[in-house]
């Protein structure tokens, strides 16, 4: 046998079992023919000794006989180890189709999920640009577009490779965002909002630059972005303040402070306390005066808390 021809252990190892098996239903039978083909040369040697050449054709019959028996035992054999060596082969051909089928089945699932995943990734990133341009980043965003390689929208780009795009892109914009001053500084309802209103001293109608948090005297106020502390100190309007700067040319303003905890050129990371709720300066009651600046102008403050609160529900789909 050629054992060499198997892939496996396994199936050399019922190979073997399958010849010990042969070898033992015809052990009797081979053990017969050959004590008779001893008995025969011995009976040759006997009738050489005794010069009785007439018995010499029968002993000879006798021993091709016996050949012949001992030869179609053996080639009875092989032809039984051929025939269960072509079912295990058949076996093993059926075991190889259903593997094959079962790894196609298993490709065309990873397709289908890698092209659900694309497709919500897809989606996360349209939104997410969308809140960016809504921030006034537009410019960024198209320069980091072009940053980033194997961009979208040209050449067909395999399902694999597109997520890997996508997801370095929302890195990166989740990076960008990381940046900017997005949600509340503190706990506590808007009393007032951003724009023209009734000043609350003089009654008259009067532009007013960001918004006013109503929260418990003493709460902890927090940097909005990562940033570095450009000013602190005190005002007749603003009370006691925090400026901060941020990158893309925002400025954050907290005013009507009871403490500052931070000096200036200190850098500070998203949420870190920046000082405490108060009621100094030009004020009716505790509360924060919330101010977002970018490049001198003042901006709506209230758009960034609902920017970050539209990501909060991307990050939870």
């Amino acid at each position: 046998m050629r054992f060499h021809e198997f892939t496996s252990k396994s199936e050399v190892d019922e190979t073997c079992c399958i010849q010990t098996k042969f070898s033992g239903l015809h052990q009797s039978t081979k053990s017969l023919i050959l004590k008779a083909a001893s008995g025969m040369l011995f009976a040759m040697k006997k009738i050489k000794g005794l010069s009785t050449p007439g018995l010499w054709p029968v002993t000879l019959i006798g021993l091709l006989v016996i050949l012949v028996l001992y030869l179609f035992l053996e080639n009875w054999q092989l032809r039984s180890e051929i025939a269960d060596l072509k079912r295990q082969i058949v076996s093993l051909e059926l075991r190889e189709k259903e593997l094959e089928t079962q790894i196609d089945q298993l490709q065309k699932e990873r397709e289908e999920l890698l092209q659900n995943a694309v497709g919500s990734l897809r989606q996360r990133t349209s939104y997410m640009e969308k809140i960016i341009s809504q921030l006034g980043l537009s410019r960024y965003l198209r320069q980091k577009k072009k940053q980033l390689s194997g961009g979208l929208g040209g050449p067909y780009l395999p399902p694999q490779k597109e997520y890997e795009v996508l997801l370095e892109r929302i890195e990166e914009y989740l990076s960008m965002v990381q940046k900017v001053p997005l949600g509340k500084p503190c706990r506590g309802y808007i009393s007032s909002y951003y724009g023209y209103r009734r000043d609350p001293f003089t009654g008259r109608r009067a532009f007013h630059s960001g918004i006013d948090i109503v929260g418990r005297y003493g709460a902890p106020v927090r940097a909005t972005a990562d940033g570095r502390v450009y000013r602190v100190g005190y005002a007749r309007g603003l009370g006691r303040y925090v400026k901060i700067k941020h990158a893309h040319g925002f400025m954050t303003v907290y005013g009507h402070l009871r403490k500052a905890v931070v000096k200036r050129g200190e850098r500070v990371k998203k949420g870190d306390i920046i000082g405490y709720l108060g009621n100094t300066g030009r004020s009716t009651g505790p509360h924060l005066h919330y101010e977002i600046r970018r490049w001198g102008r003042s901006l709506n403050p209230l758009r960034f808390i609902r920017a970050e609160r539209k990501l909060a529900r991307l990050a939870h789909r």
